[in-house]
């Protein structure tokens, strides 16, 4: 089983994207390569930190030519423009471009593992806690915390055209994500035949809101049933949040240290879970305390 790690980021994330890469140098397996996907704009800054264990890609080479990226925000948010879809928000746009991944990574991996930005390794990976017998781990909890939890499983009813989904809800919600080659390829052809374009990106950015980790989940427990997807449950957070938007290093280093207490755990998410705030603790001090735990060997 050939694996890979696909991170999305952009130019206010990339020292956090910095110490991402170092944590996965750090903590996994050299033969498990990294991706990540940056916006054009992005691209020369993100060449620092490409090697050949990091290997870095433009959205331009997912996403369609005939978008154009608006270059102002209007209402907070960038959008993109085309003859057949609404404008669609920058973050439709970056799900768009997690589920295209296979585009530009090519054929030869099994699987990929979506892991975000503000994400950390703190211990070496066990990989066992990602794929074990030929399946791959997958996040779905019946304590469903997504506030916008009842629109991501409206829009896969519609996406998929089947209002049998959702009997029972779960969330789906938690990183890191695994997309396997063929599940993916299935789900995306099944969203293009339901498509008046018979295209799966105008399909999805034709759609307001929805969730990948939503849609693959629920077309891999649902509609391809748990039987037959390659994947096994847990309902355990294997890089649980790290609220740092109270900007004191003491309580951050609580917070690291009661998550490290749990042996299952292999990394930490610095997560700005109120971004209205503004007020965050100070990149070099999260930085610092991430390399104080790794000098430990917590």
């Amino acid at each position: 089983m050939k694996i890979a790690f696909i991170t999305q980021s952009y130019k206010n994330d990339f020292k956090e994207c910095k110490l991402l890469c170092d944590s996965i140098d750090r903590f996994v397996p050299e033969d498990i390569m990294h991706f990540i996907i940056v916006n054009d704009e992005d691209y020369k800054l993100f060449r620092t930190i490409e090697d050949s264990r990091h290997k870095l890609y433009k959205k331009g080479e997912i996403i369609p030519s005939y978008f154009v990226r608006f270059p102002l925000k209007i209402a907070h948010h960038h959008f993109y423009i085309s003859p057949f879809t609404i404008p669609v928000r920058e973050w439709i746009m970056q799900q768009i471009c997690k589920l295209g991944v296979f585009e530009v990574i090519g054929d030869g991996y099994d699987a990929v593992f979506n892991i975000d930005s503000e994400m950390v390794f703190m211990r070496p990976l066990n990989l066992k806690q990602l794929v074990h017998d030929g399946n791959f781990v997958m996040y779905k909890n019946n304590k469903v915390t997504q506030p916008s939890h009842n629109e991501y499983y409206k829009a896969a009813k519609r996406l998929f055209k089947n209002e049998h989904i959702g009997s029972l809800t779960y969330d789906y919600m938690s990183t890191p994500v695994c997309f396997t080659r063929e599940n993916l390829q299935k789900m995306l052809s099944e969203i293009a035949s339901h498509s008046i374009f018979r295209n799966w990106k105008l399909a999805l950015s034709n759609t307001y809101r929805f969730s990948e980790n939503y849609l693959y989940g629920i077309f891999c427990t649902e509609i391809m049933s748990e039987e037959e997807c390659n994947h096994f449950i847990t309902s355990k957070r294997l890089f649980p949040i790290v609220d740092i938007t109270n900007p004191n290093k003491e309580d951050l280093i609580k917070q690291i240290r009661d998550k490290l207490c749990d042996p299952e755990i292999i990394g930490i998410c610095l997560q700005k879970t109120n971004r209205k705030l503004g007020k965050y603790i100070d990149f070099n001090l999260r930085k610092e305390a991430v390399e104080y735990f790794w000098s430990k060997n917590i």
